[in-house]
This record gives C-alpha cells, sequence and structure tokens, in this order.
C-alpha cells in the first residue's frame, strides 16, 4: 500500500505545474502596428489565439468572429511572412502597416498592389480599432 500512496502522491505533484499553469498565458497571435495616414496614427494591436486585443492597454474580449476573422488572416499571410514580404507604395499620406507572427514579418501600404490577404487585413484591423482603441 505504501508504494502505491507513493505512486498518487507522484503523480500529483507532476500534475500541480501542468494544472497551474492552465489559463495563465496565452499565445499572440499577431501583432500589427499601424502608422500614418490622415489621422497620422501609432498603434500597436495585439491579438491573442484566446480571442482577446489591446491597443497599449489591457487585453479586452473580443467577437468570436473577429477571432475567426484574425486567425484565417494569419493563415492567408503565412507564406508572405515566412518569406518577410514587403507590399509599399511611395505614398506619404496612406496608412503603413507591419504585421508580425511566429510566422514572420509582413510590411504594406494601404492600398498597395499584393494578394487579398492584405485588403482582409486591413479590414480586420479597422474592426480591431473600433473594439479595442
Amino acid at each position: 500500500m505504501t508504494l502505491a500512496r507513493g505512486a498518487v502522491a507522484a503523480a500529483a505533484v507532476l500534475a500541480v505545474p501542468w494544472l497551474t499553469s492552465c489559463g495563465t498565458a496565452t499565445e499572440d497571435l499577431m501583432a500589427i502596428d499601424v502608422t500614418g495616414g490622415p489621422a497620422h496614427v501609432h498603434e500597436r494591436i495585439r491579438v491573442t489565439d484566446d480571442g482577446r486585443a489591446s491597443c497599449g492597454g489591457p487585453l479586452r474580449q473580443i467577437p468570436s468572429q473577429m477571432l475567426l476573422d484574425a486567425r484565417e488572416a494569419k493563415r492567408l499571410l503565412r507564406p508572405y511572412a515566412r518569406n518577410g514580404a514587403s507590399f509599399l507604395t511611395a505614398r506619404r499620406d496612406v496608412r503603413q502597416y507591419v504585421v508580425r507572427s511566429f510566422d514572420g514579418t509582413v510590411r504594406f501600404s494601404e492600398g498597395a498592389p499584393g494578394p487579398v490577404a492584405l485588403g482582409r487585413l486591413t479590414l480586420l484591423t479597422l474592426h480591431l480599432e473600433r473594439a479595442v482603441c
């Protein structure tokens, strides 16, 4: 019986770090830096994989559809992020975006020619700004 109790105690000790880590840390899905444009903005929007976002402040819950849109935008940007792609224009009066994720970094200007993913991310950013900034 002592051996069985020891095994149970050892299992409990090993389970404590796993249980205490649940819900304490979340992975960032992406960070979006937005600068320029007519309003001369300078924002960093952070989106986490658990459905929260921030704009330089505390994380706040975002709607499920917005999280799904963020995941889809990240998926569409993945091949460009891995290559460090840039889609920039010479225009100075447009917003500039820098999107960072574990896949890499993508830079683009509003209205620059490029993949459909850029338009989706621009729209997502506008929705996130309204929700958390």
